[in-house]
């Protein structure tokens, strides 16, 4: 679906969607206040006055069940619709026996006509489960409703006027309903309570009800056999620089053909994809197309998050927000000479003089060998930050057992586990990602730099051309001047502890000398932009166990190991903040840094520290 078709769209939903709120506002009003006596009194001749009298009744009802349904003829609800129609083709006939208003009737059998003429633009799904039990809720709602109110009348029989009876108390219920007078009058403040109760429990209930019939459908959960497939499929086609990361980070799969896919997470209403769709270059645009008309059908608002290609997104009308820059570093031309290499040249001089020892390999195997001092680094490294493991965009430990992702260790010269990094594949542009990067709050000073140059050096080994450092966000350069759409950004990431340490991040990539590629996330429009904002702040938090779990952790009154604080995290899943993850795999490689005289005194700029 083109940019023109999604546009035309949304305007007859929305159009759609206000007409109905100003007419039935108006019908509502209408019919409590205005009467027209000559035709009440041509009618009189034709129907009996309780006939009349309910027709009124009956079309403030359908008004007010038109303001409910509304919402969801502006997503677009296929349940919505249908149930609209059926709303207006009653509140035709409610018009004209209540007084003849043949005007009202008109425009609510026009409104009918052409939501009927544009009816396949009304085609986004419910889910199932959740419409059965709203129509469940729906008529047990009407049910208790009933019972309620003749339960209560004839409990408090004693204390209406006129005594109590079933057609009467059910008259009372409607006239309640309607915002008219009931049929009781109330003797006591006990009876006064009850009649003012009526119409807020039928009303609540009957929400509840029209709320579970228009959720969206749920994604399904992408199985084992999916997430396989999609590694198989990344090994071939994995060309963005954290499609990697959507065997682990993602939730579900849209799948086009067998070598195209769009994997994404399902937050509220907001479908996030993670990096471009996975397929061929020339093949974008259709499968981002392909992935937005399937958000349409679903009632989802699609969104794709830090993507580097623009013209797919743009040739197909969508919004590009700028959220940060990438820092590629070029292999084969990185060497340490230079002033602006001084840095890594320090802390290499100084990891040599430590005697540390760098280690290269697959992941799994490195876990396996390894895991007690991965977790003691990882654990001391969240701690030091404050910050529960995050996902989405972001590795964790339990990536590491991905074969195909390389990890690269830092031992100190007393043996101990000092820092890890992890390198994410990129095989259609022969690139590593930098992912998960940690380093022991009392490791060797330097040691992060000097492990990331010999990554590098390990990259230019193995014949990878380019290495990602990941993306460093968006800084906002005035901390007191949040307005509009800067304020808004700002407000999605201070939760992630990412605008405090983007100037950091920044300076500590610059270190390496890389050339810097601006990423984006995509969105519909930007009146969509909020939503899918909570969605993205959403996707990266942990569940609620987790987080409930690490905050009892940092309530207690045990205080954390002192240190010094432990390395910004960067990440190549977008600007890593507290999390950690894993990357590429392939043989071993095994370093070891002599003893060698001291070194000079490293400049303070950015550092690892």
């Amino acid at each position: 679906m083109g940019f023109e078709s999604r546009a035309e769209r949304r305007r007859v939903r929305w159009f759609f969607a206000g007409l109905l709120v100003v007419s039935a506002v108006l019908d509502i009003v209408n019919t409590l206040l205005v009467q027209h006596q000559t035709r009440s009194q041509v009618l009189e001749t034709l129907l009996p006055a309780s006939v009349t009298l309910g027709g009124r009744t009956g079309a403030v009802l359908s008004g007010l069940a038109l303001l409910l349904l509304a919402g969801g003829i502006a997503r677009g609800k296929r349940v919505a619709f249908r149930l609209t129609l059926i709303v207006l083709g009653a509140t035709i006939g409610f018009e004209l026996i209540k007084d003849l208003d043949f005007e009202a009737a008109a425009l609510f059998g026009w409104i009918l006509f052409g939501l009927w003429w544009f009816r396949h633009h009304f085609d986004a799904d419910s889910d199932p489960s959740r419409a059965r039990w709203g129509l469940i809720v729906l008529g047990v709602g009407l049910l208790a409703a009933v019972i309620y109110a003749l339960a209560g009348a004839a409990i408090l029989e004693n204390e209406l006027a006129p005594e109590f009876g079933i057609v009467r108390t059910l008259e009372s219920l409607l006239a309640a309903l309607a915002g008219s007078p009931t049929t009781y009058r109330a003797l006591t403040e006990r009876a006064n309570w009850f009649l003012t109760t009526l119409p807020i429990v039928s009303y609540a209930l009957i929400i509840v009800a029209l709320t579970q019939l228009l959720r969206p459908v749920l994604a399904p959960r992408a199985a084992a056999a999916d997430r396989e497939r999609l590694h198989r499929l990344l090994r071939e086609r994995g060309r963005n620089y954290i499609s990697h990361l959507a065997v682990h980070g993602a939730t579900s799969y849209h799948w086009l053909d067998d070598d195209e896919c769009v994997a994404f997470t399902l937050r509220g209403r907001t479908a996030l994809a993670l990096g471009d769709p996975i397929a061929s270059p020339d093949r974008v645009a259709t499968a981002a197309r392909d992935f937005i008309s399937y958000c349409d059908r679903q009632d989802w608002i699609p969104a794709f998050y830090q993507v580097d290609e623009r013209e797919p997104y743009r040739s197909l009308g969508l919004t590009l927000v700028p959220i940060g820059a990438e820092a590629i570093v070029q292999v084969a031309g990185f060497d340490l000479s230079g002033k602006k290499r001084a840095d890594l040249r320090y802390a290499l001089h100084r990891s040599e003089k430590n005697g540390v020892r760098f280690v290269f390999g697959p992941a799994p195997s490195l876990v396996a060998e390894h895991a007690e001092e991965l977790h003691r680094v990882s654990g001391k490294w969240l701690e030091s930050h404050n910050s529960p493991e995050l996902g989405y965009s972001l590795g964790t430990l339990a990536t590491l057992a991905d074969p195909d992702i390389v990890v690269g260790l830092a031992f100190g010269g007393d043996g101990r586990l000092d820092a890890f990094v992890s390198w994410l594949p990129v095989p259609m542009r022969g690139a590593w990602t930098l992912d998960l990067m940690r380093r022991s709050p009392d490791g060797s000073y330097g040691v992060i730099e000097a492990l990331i140059v010999r990554s590098i050096e390990e990259a230019r080994s193995r014949g990878i051309t380019e290495v990602s450092l990941g993306m460093t966000p968006r800084i906002i350069t005035s901390p007191d001047a949040a307005h509009g759409f800067e304020s808004a950004w700002r407000a999605m990431y201070w939760g992630l502890d990412r605008f405090q340490r983007s100037r950091t991040l920044h300076r500590f990539k610059e270190k390496f000398g890389p050339r810097w590629e601006d990423r984006f996330l995509v969105v519909p429009s930007m009146s969509t932009f909020p939503e899918v904002m909570v969605a993205l702040v959403r996707a990266h938090v942990p569940p609620p166990s987790v987080t409930a779990t690490w905050l009892r952790s940092r309530l207690s009154p045990r205080r954390p190991e002192a240190g010094r604080r432990a390395l910004v995290s960067t990440t190549g899943s977008g600007a890593r903040v507290r999390s950690a993850t894993a990357t590429p795999a392939s043989t071993r490689t095994v370093t070891t840094m002599t003893e060698m005289g001291s070194g000079r005194r490293m400049p303070r700029t950015a550092s690892s520290e």
